[in-house]
């Protein structure tokens, strides 16, 4: 083969237009981690969810006050964590009462990275526990501001990010997860464990229901997020009184919820 036609092969490969990391090993590579977490109370399985596999204990208790089976940290006695097979296992040591509750309210199947309401078996269940919410002052344009800067600050490559923020736009607690709602119950969970709720949930991924779900049960009272949310999303927190704000990638605010009364 001449050099001419070589060149020409060249060129013509789309290979040739790849940095290419096919033989790469994993540990090199700079995306997310992502593991099965099964979710236990005392003996009781209740899902398995899609997760990067750090701040266990803090999206276990969000995720189990996100889904309505603990009312407060108090409820958990311990948290146990165990390796499985092919990931990790998150024991939460509850009342006989919150394990049948548990149990009464099991997921059917895998919840994915992607998708945090995968596996209710009712309709229902997708609103439970939801309800309307105490009018609370609008955020300041400089807390948003502030928010956006420590998005950008904050943020690591594939992974889906969420702060609680206080009032003055104080950056108390930060989930970091492959998927967005982990994100945000690794939020809850903290802010759970800390004693204290933020004032605001900045997240650096769109809006659907899910994501208002969870700050309504956990009485966040407002939710700003980069791209707009779902029609559906917003029809919940009109109803629910959540302020919801779309950040429009950090080019302009657009309330689409007020709860300030």
């Amino acid at each position: 083969m001449t050099s001419s036609s070589q060149s020409s092969l060249s060129d013509n490969d789309p290979v040739a237009i790849f940095d290419d990391a096919s033989a790469c090993s994993l540990d090199t590579l700079p995306g997310p981690q992502e593991s099965p977490v099964s979710i236990v109370f005392n003996d009781t399985a209740y899902a398995t969810v899609l997760a990067t596999p750090d701040q266990l204990e803090a999206l276990a208790v969000g995720f189990a006050f996100s889904e309505g089976v603990i009312d407060r940290y108090a409820d958990v006695g311990a948290i146990e964590i165990e390796t499985s097979r092919h990931g990790f296992r998150v024991r939460l040591r509850v009342a006989d009462r919150i394990a049948r509750r548990a149990g009464s309210q099991a997921r059917a199947t895998l919840s994915t990275s992607g998708c945090g309401a995968c596996g209710v078996q009712e309709e229902s269940q997708l609103l439970f526990g939801l309800t309307r919410l105490p009018d609370a002052a609008l955020p300041e344009v400089d807390t948003l501001a502030s928010g956006l800067e420590s998005l950008r600050t904050e943020s690591a490559p594939g992974m889906h990010l969420a702060l609680g923020l206080s009032q003055a736009g104080t950056v108390a607690t930060v989930g970091r997860d492959i998927g967005r709602h982990n994100a945000l119950d690794k939020v809850i969970g903290a802010s759970l464990i800390a004693g204290i709720l933020p004032a605001l949930v900045m997240t650096s991924s769109r809006c659907s229901l899910e994501l208002v779900q969870k700050s309504v049960r956990a009485k966040i009272p407002a939710l700003a997020t980069l791209s707009y949310p779902s029609r559906l999303a917003v029809e919940v927190a009109r109803s629910c009184n959540l302020t919801l704000i779309n950040c429009h990638r950090g080019k302009r605010l657009e309330l689409l919820s007020r709860g300030d009364g």
